[in-house]
């Protein structure tokens, strides 16, 4: 065999390694898998402000299971601000993922759930990024806001994502746009534009339109969080494409210029695309926080605000199943 031979026979070899080295179960067992924010008692209850202090407190599941099932929580988070100016979370998605048995559930936590933060009260669970972003930076907000989904979902987040609208439209833009399947037309209040029910291929302004929508849908917030997890599947789907998976690498450097904040490191934002690629439409499975809507008392604007609140018993339950406990 000649040069040229062993040549392509060494980079055959190296780019099997690649793939087997960054494939989903591979890649998280071979992961030291950070804990950012543990649930605590309400009366202790703050933002984590390092993996270690929190790893030492939890007790997860997440680090109880064997290798070969190692599952973990990404956070997921839509600012609604542009530029510089301090924000709310409009999205807030909790994320299990578990790599070996191929299942990512999406729990979709309205922003107006109603929860305890520590040296406020009850209020809204999105005033938590901006209420510690105008006391600190853009970080201290997502640490506040990790920590008041893990105390709301009592569970361990280890992972987590932020993006704002500009950030959000332009990586849309870069995949080329999305592929979206509507039940029914959808009415854009602002924009003054209607989706069609069918088959669209929607590009970053309309796609954001979509996910922020929800005066004119029927089901209102609960309707716009099933489109944002709808697209948020899509995302994941697009990157998996064939035609993307050759231009990962680059994909992810757009992703780090669009995103405002994660832990997520090149290779696992690699691994995690490959992971949607292997996923059945039955194992990509999207759930709302269970609760009802009323009208309370709100102690940050000092008036009577509309919330949701969460049915903790019956998301337990639900938890049991879809954070990994109950996994089939």
């Amino acid at each position: 065999m000649g040069y040229a031979g062993i040549l392509i026979l060494l980079l055959v070899g190296a780019g099997l390694f690649t793939y087997w080295k960054l494939s989903p179960a591979t890649h998280f067992n071979n992961t030291e898998i950070p804990v950012l924010a543990a649930p605590q008692p309400e009366e202790s209850s703050s933002p984590t402000t390092s993996s270690s202090q929190s790893s030492e407190s939890n007790s997860s599941d997440t680090n109880d299971k064997s290798k070969d099932q190692v599952s973990f929580n990404v956070l997921i988070l839509g600012t609604d601000a542009r530029d510089q100016e301090a924000s709310r979370t409009d999205v807030i998605i909790l994320a299990h993922v578990n790599p070996g048995k191929k299942i990512v559930n999406l729990i979709s936590i309205p922003r107006d759930s109603r929860v305890n933060l520590p040296g406020i009260g009850y209020t809204k669970i999105n005033h938590a990024h901006v209420l510690a972003e105008l006391k600190g930076d853009g970080h201290d907000g997502t640490m506040a806001a990790m920590q008041a989904v893990s105390n709301l979902c009592s569970c361990s987040i280890n992972y987590y994502l932020k993006t704002n609208f500009e950030g959000f439209e332009h990586f849309i833009d870069t995949l080329g746009g999305l592929d979206i399947h509507l039940d029914e037309p959808v009415k854009f209040t602002y924009a003054h534009k209607t989706i069609p029910a069918g088959d669209n291929h929607l590009y970053g302004a309309d796609v954001l339109d979509l996910v922020r929508e929800r005066k004119s849908l029927p089901g209102g917030d609960s309707g716009r969080q099933a489109h944002q997890a709808m697209v948020l599947k899509e995302i994941a789907l697009t990157m998996a494409k064939p035609q993307n998976l050759k231009k990962l690498p680059s994909l992810i450097n757009q992703v780090k210029q669009d995103i405002l904040d994660t832990n997520l490191t090149d290779s696992d934002m690699i691994s995690l695309a490959w992971l949607a690629k292997d996923i059945d439409g039955d194992q990509f499975t999207y759930t709302q926080l269970p609760g009802r809507s009323d009208k309370l008392y709100d102690p940050v604007v000092k008036s009577e605000l509309y919330y949701w609140i969460p049915d903790l018993e019956e998301w337990e339950a639900l938890a049991k199943s879809l954070l990994g406990e109950n996994e089939p």
